[in-house]
Protein backbone atom coordinates (compact mmCIF):
# COMPACT_ATOMS: atom_id res chain seq x y z
CA UNK A 1 0.00 0.00 0.00
CA UNK A 2 1.23 3.48 -1.17
CA UNK A 3 0.99 5.68 1.65
CA UNK A 4 0.07 9.80 0.85
CA UNK A 5 2.48 12.39 2.67
CA UNK A 6 0.03 15.18 4.29
CA UNK A 7 -0.62 16.93 1.72
CA UNK A 8 -3.57 19.57 2.34
CA UNK A 9 -5.97 17.03 0.84
CA UNK A 10 -5.23 14.35 3.83
CA UNK A 11 -5.01 16.96 6.07
CA UNK A 12 -8.23 18.69 5.44
CA UNK A 13 -9.70 14.93 5.21
CA UNK A 14 -8.82 13.94 8.76
CA UNK A 15 -9.76 17.54 10.18
CA UNK A 16 -13.18 17.34 8.71
CA UNK A 17 -13.67 14.50 10.52
CA UNK A 18 -12.23 16.45 13.97
CA UNK A 19 -14.66 18.19 16.50
CA UNK A 20 -12.39 21.25 15.56
CA UNK A 21 -11.07 21.56 12.22
CA UNK A 22 -9.07 24.82 12.71
CA UNK A 23 -7.85 23.34 16.16
CA UNK A 24 -6.80 20.12 14.20
CA UNK A 25 -5.43 21.75 11.43
CA UNK A 26 -3.28 24.40 13.63
CA UNK A 27 -2.10 21.95 15.47
CA UNK A 28 -0.65 19.90 12.01
CA UNK A 29 0.33 22.51 10.58
CA UNK A 30 2.29 23.91 13.92
CA UNK A 31 4.68 21.00 13.61
CA UNK A 32 7.52 20.33 11.58
CA UNK A 33 7.36 16.57 10.94
CA UNK A 34 3.89 17.04 9.40
CA UNK A 35 4.96 17.91 5.68
CA UNK A 36 6.90 14.36 5.85
CA UNK A 37 4.18 12.38 7.57
CA UNK A 38 1.86 9.56 6.28
CA UNK A 39 -1.25 8.69 7.89
CA UNK A 40 0.61 6.60 10.50
CA UNK A 41 2.92 9.52 10.92
CA UNK A 42 0.36 11.65 11.86
CA UNK A 43 -1.41 9.77 14.65
CA UNK A 44 2.26 9.80 15.85
CA UNK A 45 2.15 13.31 15.64
CA UNK A 46 -1.26 13.94 17.78
CA UNK A 47 0.42 12.03 20.47
CA UNK A 48 3.42 13.45 20.44
CA UNK A 49 1.71 16.88 20.19
CA UNK A 50 -0.37 15.93 23.08
CA UNK A 51 2.45 14.18 24.65
CA UNK A 52 3.95 17.37 25.37
CA UNK A 53 0.98 19.56 26.49
CA UNK A 54 1.03 17.02 28.92
CA UNK A 55 4.04 17.17 30.32
CA UNK A 56 4.02 20.68 29.94
CA UNK A 57 0.63 20.58 32.25
CA UNK A 58 3.02 18.37 34.70
CA UNK A 59 5.60 20.83 35.62
CA UNK A 60 3.42 23.76 35.73
CA UNK A 61 1.28 22.18 38.89
CA UNK A 62 3.49 21.90 41.34
CA UNK A 63 4.07 26.13 40.41
CA UNK A 64 -0.16 26.10 40.60
CA UNK A 65 0.01 24.66 44.08
CA UNK A 66 2.43 27.03 45.50
CA UNK A 67 -0.13 29.72 44.94
CA UNK A 68 -3.37 27.75 46.10
CA UNK A 69 -4.22 28.75 49.83
CA UNK A 70 -7.60 26.28 49.72
CA UNK A 71 -6.77 23.50 50.71
CA UNK A 72 -9.84 21.95 48.55
CA UNK A 73 -7.98 23.60 45.60
CA UNK A 74 -4.67 21.76 46.57
CA UNK A 75 -6.67 18.75 46.33
CA UNK A 76 -8.14 19.01 43.32
CA UNK A 77 -5.22 19.82 41.40
CA UNK A 78 -3.44 17.63 42.95
CA UNK A 79 -5.68 14.88 42.01
CA UNK A 80 -5.45 16.15 38.30
CA UNK A 81 -1.91 16.24 38.43
CA UNK A 82 -2.52 12.18 39.13
CA UNK A 83 -4.89 12.34 36.23
CA UNK A 84 -2.02 14.03 33.85
CA UNK A 85 1.18 11.80 35.52
CA UNK A 86 -1.73 8.62 34.28
CA UNK A 87 -2.53 10.21 31.25
CA UNK A 88 1.12 10.71 30.18
CA UNK A 89 1.72 6.78 30.82
CA UNK A 90 -1.31 6.21 28.58
CA UNK A 91 0.03 8.56 25.74
CA UNK A 92 3.53 6.99 26.05
CA UNK A 93 1.69 3.23 25.31
CA UNK A 94 -0.35 5.15 22.21
CA UNK A 95 2.86 5.91 20.84
CA UNK A 96 4.37 2.87 21.29
CA UNK A 97 0.93 1.31 19.93
CA UNK A 98 1.10 3.34 16.92
CA UNK A 99 4.64 2.94 16.11
CA UNK A 100 3.27 -0.72 15.98
CA UNK A 101 0.49 0.40 13.77
CA UNK A 102 -1.71 -1.51 16.90
CA UNK A 103 -4.26 1.05 15.74
CA UNK A 104 -6.86 -0.78 18.30
CA UNK A 105 -4.86 -0.65 21.12
CA UNK A 106 -4.02 3.12 20.25
CA UNK A 107 -7.82 3.94 20.47
CA UNK A 108 -8.23 1.95 23.87
CA UNK A 109 -5.20 4.18 25.14
CA UNK A 110 -6.21 7.81 23.57
CA UNK A 111 -10.03 6.91 25.18
CA UNK A 112 -8.12 6.40 28.77
CA UNK A 113 -6.37 10.15 28.02
CA UNK A 114 -9.53 12.05 27.27
CA UNK A 115 -11.32 10.33 30.50
CA UNK A 116 -8.03 11.26 32.67
CA UNK A 117 -8.81 14.84 31.06
CA UNK A 118 -12.39 14.89 31.93
CA UNK A 119 -11.79 13.11 35.59
CA UNK A 120 -9.72 16.35 36.02
CA UNK A 121 -12.63 18.48 35.23
CA UNK A 122 -14.92 16.68 36.84
CA UNK A 123 -12.95 17.36 39.93
CA UNK A 124 -13.71 21.34 39.84
CA UNK A 125 -17.89 20.66 39.08
CA UNK A 126 -18.70 17.36 40.92
CA UNK A 127 -19.05 19.17 44.83
CA UNK A 128 -19.13 22.88 45.88
CA UNK A 129 -18.09 24.72 45.38
CA UNK A 130 -17.93 24.80 41.86
CA UNK A 131 -14.85 26.44 39.89
CA UNK A 132 -13.39 26.62 36.94
CA UNK A 133 -9.74 24.66 36.99
CA UNK A 134 -6.66 26.53 36.90
CA UNK A 135 -5.45 24.45 33.97
CA UNK A 136 -9.06 23.95 32.05
CA UNK A 137 -7.68 25.10 28.80
CA UNK A 138 -5.17 22.19 28.76
CA UNK A 139 -7.75 19.75 30.10
CA UNK A 140 -9.75 21.50 26.54
CA UNK A 141 -7.10 20.73 24.54
CA UNK A 142 -6.11 17.41 25.95
CA UNK A 143 -9.36 16.18 24.53
CA UNK A 144 -9.19 18.08 21.33
CA UNK A 145 -6.09 16.40 20.57
CA UNK A 146 -7.47 12.99 21.48
CA UNK A 147 -10.05 13.85 19.18
CA UNK A 148 -7.67 14.79 16.38
CA UNK A 149 -6.02 11.53 17.37
CA UNK A 150 -9.27 9.93 16.81
CA UNK A 151 -10.02 11.03 13.71
CA UNK A 152 -6.95 10.17 11.85
CA UNK A 153 -7.48 6.30 12.61
CA UNK A 154 -10.50 6.53 11.86
CA UNK A 155 -9.52 8.12 8.15
CA UNK A 156 -7.74 4.75 7.61
CA UNK A 157 -9.65 1.82 9.45
CA UNK A 158 -13.20 3.64 7.28
CA UNK A 159 -11.05 3.07 4.26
Amino acid sequence: MIEVKADFALLDSVCQKSEDYDFCMSSFRGDPRTCAADRNGLVLISIAINIDLVEATIDRIPHILKSLTDPLDKKRIHNCLTDFNDANVKLRGAYTASSARSYWKVIAFIRDVASKAIDCDGEYKKSPPIRQSSISDETFKVTKLTDITFAVIDSFIST
